[in-house]
């Protein structure tokens, strides 16, 4: 009897460790079957896509394995002044065709969502739609460097890092911190802890620094090499979509009078408050455009605010948009491009900086009122 006792003991001892080890293998299971996907997203203006974008998926997809990467051509970024560019479906088929190779970008897939809506593209917005869509899923939102500086002044931010990692990519040009206290202010408000490259957000998402073997090349560049007719193979895998289907070929001329034009943007800024507005005939000096004027503004968003008057001014009266636009988001030195005319309009300090007008030294000035 006693035997028997001891037999039975030993019997539901070996059950229940069986028991236990049973379910601790059922908790595995099902935690892989409920891992989060994570999915990459890279979005931009893709005017157009170019290496250094790809460049920027590869090394994204190999360091943090995505199990799906969207790119997503923006209709219209809202901290852009409007240039005359490729349109939508344009720019979603060139990004298409870059990424058509299959074993290079296998699970890589070009989102029609911000073109489709219209209107200005907000990134909120964008991961609203895409959490609701794909339950279930991790998202990482990727993006220059450049960009970190400014992003407080993306509409919603702070619900951008409650649904979406950050993943921050070096940029020519852009140095990345590697303490704290180097982080933009508003960044270090919303984190919890850092220590490089990675942070923990107050809303539990994560931000990392990633460093590319960094590609300088600019879609602005390549706009500007296709319309003065320059080979631009080395920089974009789409050159001869550009080519075929004429998608920077220069406009017809619509002003007749490009002197008189640089006069009338001068006054523009005058009228808007800009300080030592200078303007300049370059035709007797080698230089990229037939006339310029130099501006300064008080603040970087007076500097934003007096571009983005003049291309309005210049729109409504001329029907003329700039041919591109450089250094808005940032608005310390801002470029507005009409080809036989380029405006540079400064945040003062940097002005004295960079001392441009030494450039235009035999150049003659032109009187303004």
């Amino acid at each position: 009897m006693r035997k028997t006792n001891k037999t039975t003991s030993k019997n539901t001892k070996s059950k229940k460790t069986t028991s236990k080890r049973v379910a601790k293998g059922a908790k595995t299971k099902a935690q892989r079957r409920t891992r989060l996907k994570k999915i990459g997203i890279f979005g931009g203006t893709f005017d157009p896509i170019h290496y250094g974008h790809l460049n920027s998926i590869e090394t994204l997809q190999s360091a943090l394995k995505f199990d799906e990467f969207f790119v997503i051509p923006a209709n219209q970024n809202p901290l852009r002044v409007n240039s005359r560019t490729a349109i939508g479906d344009q720019r979603l088929e060139m990004a298409q065709l870059a990424l058509s190779d299959q074993e290079r970008f296998s699970n890589v897939h070009v989102l029609t969502d911000e073109i489709e809506r219209g209107g200005l593209s907000y990134t909120a917005e964008t991961l609203r739609r895409l959490t609701s869509r794909l339950p279930g899923c991790e998202f990482y939102l990727c993006m220059g460097a450049d960009q970190l500086n400014v992003f407080d002044r993306w509409r919603d931010y702070r619900k951008i890092l409650s649904l979406s990692n950050l993943i921050i990519t070096t940029r020519p040009g852009h140095e990345i911190a590697t303490s704290k206290s180097g982080l933009p202010a508003w960044l270090q408000d919303e984190l919890k802890s850092f220590r490089y490259p990675i942070g923990k957000l107050k809303t539990n998402k994560t931000i990392r620094f990633v460093s590319l073997n960094d590609i300088d090349v600019s879609a602005s560049e390549i706009r500007r090499k296709v319309r003065h007719g320059e080979s631009v193979e080395h920089l974009t895998p789409v050159a001869n979509y550009l080519v075929e289907h004429k998608v920077y070929a220069p406009e017809d001329r619509k002003i007749d009078d490009y002197r008189e034009f640089a006069k009338f943007c001068a006054k523009i800024a005058i009228d808007r408050g800009a300080l030592n507005v200078q303007a300049y005939d370059l035709r007797q000096i080698a230089q990229p455009s037939e006339f310029t004027v130099v501006a300064t503004g008080t603040s970087a968003r007076h500097t934003r605010g007096l571009c983005e008057s003049i291309a309005k001014e210049a729109r409504d009266n001329f029907d003329i948009f700039p041919l591109s636009t450089e250094g808005l988001q940032e608005s310390r030195w801002v470029i507005v491009d009409y080809g036989h005319l380029i405006i540079h309009v400064f945040f003062d300090y940097v002005r004295n900086e960079y001392r441009i007008e030494d450039l235009w030294a035999g150049a003659s000035r032109i009187e303004l009122k």
